[in-house]
């Protein structure tokens, strides 16, 4: 019996250590990030109210939708009927997200939120998420102190951005 417990432990240590998916990467690289940047002041800063109804604080509370579209906020697969995407390209009429113009999301921007949504919007833990900005992000990670968030913690920077 006592054989058991190293056995989990070697599983376990290999289902962590697995590939991100292409969706699991882009989510825990640029989408949340611009999500983070972009979004979360409306809809899902906590403490305050949540804009429109749409939270977009999980992958749960996002399917789930808002008060102006419900559960075709975002489809899974189908960036053309996401209104998430059709919103940050400014295609709808009086939706337009982020509302001022000055803020709109670039065509990059845009991109990557309908690429992660044709991978199927996967939306890995806090700790995956972790794993795969520690192994993959660019940058360098500068040691700050400590930030509110920690996406803001540990974000990364161009080495050229970076004083001596």
């Amino acid at each position: 019996m006592k054989t058991f417990p190293p056995i989990y432990l070697l599983l376990a240590n290999f289902c962590l250590a697995t590939e991100p998916t292409e969706g699991e990467r882009l989510f825990a690289l640029k989408v949340k990030p611009l999500f983070s940047s972009r979004c979360m002041a409306c809809h899902g800063e906590e403490g305050k109210k949540i804009k429109g109804g749409l939270d977009m604080r999980t992958r749960e509370t996002l399917l789930k939708g808002g008060d102006e579209f419900g559960d075709n906020v975002l489809v899974p697969g189908d960036p053309p009927n996401s209104q998430l995407y059709l919103v940050t390209t400014r295609t709808v009429e009086d939706y337009e997200m982020p509302p001022k113009e000055a803020d709109k999301l670039s065509e990059e921007e845009t991109w990557i939120i309908r690429d992660w949504i044709k991978a199927g919007a996967p939306w890995p833990d806090d700790e995956r998420v972790s794993q795969i900005q520690k192994q993959y992000a660019k940058g360098e990670q500068v040691t700050t102190s400590k930030a509110l968030n920690e996406d803001w913690q540990t974000r990364r920077y161009k080495s050229e951005k970076l004083w001596p």
